[in-house]
């Protein structure tokens, strides 16, 4: 099998700081943005030392572990009540759980003797994808929601990513680190049961239909921060270039999000583009970017489920990264509409992941927090 080697020194230099920060977060968990995002001390305020919001009508009831079990993270929302995460038992095995805020009812869907390092719910919340490691061989299960196994597969790795395919969740790519940051990338097809390799020239890509992925064409010569975005046919084995000189890109469902620095009229603005489909528009916002060593630093964010509208973290001003402190608002973003509006000031820089209604996220270096968008209060949620 052909191992494909990822060059761009200052690509490597940001993955080695970026998973470096990961373990250090969360016990050898995967967050592959922290490094990049975490800005520390900032005002919470707002946090409750009893939980008393109203969530749908019902009080939020924080989770309970079990003796000898330690919260790993929240990997996410099952659905708009109920949320998925991993609790650790030792340092050698891991419980994953359903949890329902609102009945407090906790439901064991898999025990892994090796460490649980993350779980990934499938666009359509039926099944999940865990990643449980040993030293530099990884295990890759898949199970639904009853916890019965679909797919149990092993890779020699030192870091995995994956990206489910939202248009078809039986399909999945899966990149495989090796220590020295060469790179191997596959697809996962869980109604073949098979692991197939790809042949991309970059590790880190997400879906714009059920057959296109989209990457950053990085040259191997130069050390840049921009670069041009690619389609790539996964059964037609071609490329394309959609964008020429973005930052960063992300997508969810149908919407594709690329964020370029504007160098004209507000130079380190971000200017955040959503298309559909990679082609039409669907909205454009600009927002401050903080500087670091490395570059800019764009704040965390989600995209609604329904790809109705965008929450994400906005600086008060632009600064330094490492001595800002004004605190970030959050903000909802209508596509479609091109209206915003802010959700709540002083918070801190950290992941953000909503409910598929948006009534709810979860917020924090380890999902461990609830922010209740209507009646702006945050809840710890781990007890």
């Amino acid at each position: 099998m052909k191992e494909n080697t990822y060059q761009t020194p200052y690509v490597r230099w940001v993955i080695f700081i970026i998973v470096t920060s990961a373990f250090i977060l969360s016990g050898c968990s995967q967050q592959l943005d922290v490094s990049l995002h975490k800005t520390a001390g900032h005002s919470l305020d707002r946090i409750k030392e009893t939980p008393g919001m109203s969530f749908l009508g019902s009080e939020v009831i924080p989770i309970k572990l079990g003796r000898q079990e330690e919260f790993n993270k929240v990997s996410g929302w099952l659905s708009n009540t109920e949320i998925l995460y991993i609790s650790n038992i030792n340092e050698n095995s891991s419980i994953l759980y359903s949890y329902s805020l609102i009945t407090g009812q906790a439901t064991s869907l898999y025990k892994s003797s090796q460490p649980i390092i993350t779980a990934e719910i499938s666009p359509k919340k039926d099944k999940v994808l865990i990643h449980s490691s040993a030293s530099d061989e990884a295990v890759l299960t898949v199970i639904d929601l009853s916890g019965k196994e679909l797919y149990s597969g092993k890779i020699e790795s030192y870091e995995l990513t994956f990206e489910w395919n939202p248009f078809n969740d039986d399909l999945l790519v899966v990149s495989a680190f090796t220590e020295e940051w060469d790179f191997n990338t596959y697809l996962l097809d869980l109604k073949e049961n098979s692991l197939k390799a790809l042949h991309l020239p970059e590790p880190f890509v997400r879906w714009i239909s059920e057959d296109v992925l989209v990457y950053q064409q990085w040259n191997e010569n130069e050390i840049s921060l921009k670069a041009p975005l690619k389609s790539f046919s996964v059964s037609g084995d071609h490329s394309e270039t959609l964008f020429e000189d973005v930052y960063q890109f992300d997508s969810i469902g149908k919407y594709l999000l690329t964020i370029e620095v504007d160098e004209g009229e507000n130079p380190g603005f971000g200017l955040y583009t959503f298309t559909r489909d990679g082609i039409h528009p669907a909205g454009r916002l600009t927002a401050p970017l903080l500087t670091s060593f490395s570059g800019w630093v764009v704040p965390f964010y989600d995209l609604m489920d329904d790809g109705k509208a965008f929450m994400y973290l906005r600086a008060k001003e632009q600064g330094e990264a490492d001595l800002y402190d004004g605190g970030f608002d959050l903000m909802r973003y209508h596509l479609g509409e091109n209206k915003e509006e802010m959700i709540f000031s002083e918070l801190a820089n950290e992941p953000l992941s909503c409910s598929p209604s948006g009534e709810m996220c979860l917020y924090g270096f380890q999902l461990e927090r609830v922010l209740n968008i209507d009646t702006k209060e945050i809840v710890e949620i781990v007890r």
